[in-house]
């Protein structure tokens, strides 16, 4: 995931001798314009994402994207993808035949869209896992989380997998919403008249990761020449792209454990933030590209998958090509769930009541200084996420469990 990010007044993109030439937008009157020219065959970027107001895209600069395979974004004013101009898609006549036959094959249908929530169920359950770590969670938000998966098992309808997928989100965000310091004013995703309730911090943010979330999804859909359009588990509705939601669902979490992290290390501030005439809260252009920086973080961080290391951002891509294939009937089976995420992270709850204990000649015995040990305990005092050296850790692992 590498997109190049366009904000501000007055965004260009047009084509001077073969050349794209790109014109970032004004943020401020004495703003110095950020410029690219980037010559053919030589894009250093996979995407464009452009959140502007006023600006202009050439003709010529649409086809030469297009014919470079770099797919053009546009976010609307809550954060939320507007619009996409996306490379020709290959000719799959019989792929979109299939894709049709298979909705239309209520047992098919079901079988694609049960994949599809058995991944998003793992992982809610896992990353809910990775909160305990650090947080204290109700035991009967817990409880009831693991009530709620285990319906799973009874699905035989469609309509089933949605009841069950619609209550495992109303407890995940119940216990995401105990994690978020109460300054944030963050009270739940789920609300009465809209789910994407862009009136805090938290929610705006999601909104954006989201977004960029759906622009990989997209993209990779269109690579593979699947029909957006046509989904398995969402509903088909104009102007909606069923499939693109469906793709999405099972690498939520990863928008979701970024944007957490985001608030415990205070990565943004009331500054980063504005309200606009219709109380919506949107992020600033300098902002935005901060988020997305962070976002590339974890898309770009590999994983082991059928014995080679991908990044998330190419899983996304072979789920789609698997998805595809399962259509074609060139495989048996469909599996959503894998590669399992490697959650983890240093500064667990236990570790930060072991440190806390830690006396000054237990640390003196292990070879820890009193320094030392005063910053360890100074770092696990506080709410903020720490990391230890490999050293310290080492030593540590001598007394403690």
């Amino acid at each position: 995931m590498n997109p190049l990010f366009l904000s501000g007044f007055g965004v260009s993109l047009c084509v001077d001798r073969a050349r794209l030439m790109v014109k970032d937008g004004h943020l401020m009157p004495d703003t110095t314009l950020s410029r690219h020219e980037i010559q053919p065959r030589h894009v250093p970027f996979d995407s464009i994402v452009i959140d502007s107001q006023t600006g202009q895209i050439s003709i010529p600069a649409i086809k030469w994207l297009m014919r470079h395979g770099v797919p053009l974004f546009i976010l609307d004013y809550n954060g939320t993808l507007l619009s996409s101009t996306l490379p020709r898609e290959p000719v799959v006549g019989n792929l979109k035949k299939a894709q049709i036959e298979a909705h239309q094959d209520p047992e098919k249908r079901f079988y694609i869209a049960r994949a599809i929530v058995e991944a998003k169920l793992e992982r809610t359950r896992d990353l809910v896992e990775w909160f305990g770590s650090r947080y204290e969670i109700d035991q009967k938000s817990i409880s009831r989380l693991g009530e709620e998966i285990r319906r799973f098992e009874g699905c035989r309808a469609l309509k089933d997998l949605l009841l069950v997928e619609g209550r495992v989100a109303e407890v995940y965000w119940k216990i995401f919403q105990t994690l978020i310091p109460k300054k944030c004013g963050f009270i739940s995703r789920m609300h009465e008249t809209h789910q994407m309730n862009s009136t805090d911090p938290v929610n705006t943010l999601l909104n954006y990761g989201y977004a960029f979330l759906e622009s990989r999804c997209r993209a990779s859909i269109n690579a593979v020449g699947l029909e957006p359009s046509i989904g398995f588990l969402h509903e088909i509705a104009q102007p909606k792209y069923p499939l693109v939601y469906d793709l999405q669902e099972p690498f939520r979490w990863i928008i979701d454990k970024t944007i957490l992290s985001c608030i415990e290390n205070d990565t943004f501030s009331k500054r980063d933030f504005f309200l606009t005439d219709n109380y919506v809260l949107r992020l600033l252009p300098s902002s935005i590209k901060k988020l997305l920086q962070e976002v590339r973080l974890p898309f770009n961080s590999r994983i082991e998958h059928k014995a080679r290391n991908y990044c998330w951002d190419t899983i996304i891509r072979l789920k789609s090509t698997e998805l595809a294939r399962y259509i074609l009937r060139k495989t048996s089976g469909l599996d959503f769930s894998r590669p399992t995420p490697d959650l983890f992270r240093p500064d667990t709850k236990d570790l930060r009541k072991e440190i806390m204990s830690l006396s000054v000649s237990q640390a003196r015995k292990i070879g820890i200084k009193k320094n030392t040990l005063w910053y360890l305990k100074d770092r696990a005092n506080q709410e903020k996420p720490f990391k230890i050296y490999a050293k310290i850790e080492r030593k540590l692992d001598d007394i403690l469990p």
